[in-house]
Parts: structure tokens; sequence; C-alpha cells
């Protein structure tokens, strides 16, 4: 795989944003040829892209992905669960963005998330932009998106996205009680499940002054099943 390196201070498109839930991510499907080129080619049309649900005590399925992404930054987060089934978030960016900083919540002191959010701060020139990403427990996505809620200010040009759970029998209506204030940019009525149901699991959700600097945004549908029971849901920003 080629990695296409896009200029995110030149594109038409602006500063594209994605997040995909890969749904088991370890050795299996990274030993896997043709899957583990597929999502590499699916990553590389965005400047910053989150991998969630990485399940790997080895460590080497992520950097198996990101070997195939030439003309991108890889960070990952702690492992996260208070069972023995531990998760990490994959954070994947052009290499011409500058990171100012991250912040891992795990270890969380009040164990208020089974997998804290990770928090990023990215330098686009005009403006600083802050990146929440979480994968909400479905079982407590109230409460996970309460305590969010309460952490994440709305105040400069903030972002969550992430698998939230936040929609069907998890949880319904989300935006009449966390984040009101907020836009939430995939509506209840989307879909972002692979399979049978129709559920608006993975959201963006923007602040208000990040709000105005949206250029659009998308659900891609072209998954299949065997890369994950998660569409891969992305939005693009202005940033001049």
């Amino acid at each position: 795989v080629t990695g296409k390196v896009i200029n995110s201070f030149s594109s038409n498109e602006g500063v594209r944003i994605a997040n995909w839930n890969l749904q088991i991510f370890g050795t299996s499907k990274a030993d896997n040829d043709a899957l583990i080129k597929s999502y590499a080619n699916k990553v590389n049309d965005y400047d910053i892209v989150f991998v969630q649900e990485i399940r790997d005590s080895t460590d080497t399925a992520f950097n198996k992905l990101c070997s195939l992404l030439p003309g991108y930054t890889c960070l990952i987060s702690s492992r996260a669960g208070r069972t023995n089934s531990k998760e990490q978030y994959g954070i994947i960016f052009n290499e011409t963005l500058k990171l100012n900083s991250l912040n891992d919540y795990n270890p969380d002191s009040k164990d208020r998330w089974e997998r804290p959010p990770v928090e990023l701060v990215f330098d686009l020139g005009s403006y600083n932009l802050t990146l929440f990403n979480i994968h909400v427990k479905p079982d407590d996505v109230k409460n996970e998106l309460d305590y969010l809620d309460d952490v994440v200010l709305n105040n400069g040009n903030v972002a969550v996205l992430g698998d939230l759970n936040a929609d069907c029998t998890y949880y319904s209506n989300p935006k009449e009680n966390e984040f009101d204030r907020w836009s939430w940019v995939i509506k209840d009525e989307e879909d972002t499940t692979v399979g049978n149901s129709n559920c608006a699991y993975d959201r963006i959700i923007l602040s208000s002054e990040l709000s105005p600097k949206l250029i659009k945004y998308g659900i891609d549908n072209d998954v299949s099943k065997e890369q994950s029971d998660h569409y891969l849901v992305w939005f693009s920003l202005r940033n001049n």
C-alpha cells in the first residue's frame, strides 16, 4: 500500500477527521494481508483518524497497520478496561500536522469510565483544535457521557468523537441531557452500524465555537462485516 499524504494546509477539503471502531482489532485481523490493507486504504483518506477497539496484548497489530501508512504519525493510548479485556485507542495523523499535547485519562482515579478518553490538541495554524475520543461502555452510556460532559468544556474549538453507543436500546435522545448546548453532527436517525440494526452509535459532537467551521461530514458505509460492525464516520473543518 502506497501512502497518500494529504497536505492539510492546502487541501480544499480542509482538515479531515475520522473515527472507526474496528471491532476487536488484534493480531488475527492484522495478519490478514487483504484486510489490513483495506484498513490502510480507508485511513489514507483522512488527516486525523482515531481507531477504536484495539485488543492486542502483543502491541503488534496497530504497528502493522501504521507500517502501511507512510507520511503519518501513529500514537496509541494505554490499555484500559475493568476486566481482562483491555482496549486501546490508536491515533493516526498526517505528519504535516503539529500536535501540541496528548492527555490520556487512563487510569482514572475516580473510575468514571470503562475506557477513559484521550484528549489531543492540534495546532492548525489559524486555531488550536481539541479532540476528545472515547469508546463508551454500552451498559453505562448516560453516566459515562455525563462524566465526559463535566470534563469537556464548551469553550474553544472542541470536538468529541467516537463510538458513544448513544442510540437505540443503550440510550435514546442523549443530546437532551448531555452536551445539550453542542452540535450533534450525526443525527439520531442515521445509521453507523454494518449489520441489520439502524443505530447512530458513532457520533461527532462539536462545540459552539467549532461548529461554524464544519465543512461537511459523512458516514462511510462501504464497510464489510469482515472489516467491522461499525461504519467509519468523518467530518472536515475549515482551517483558515
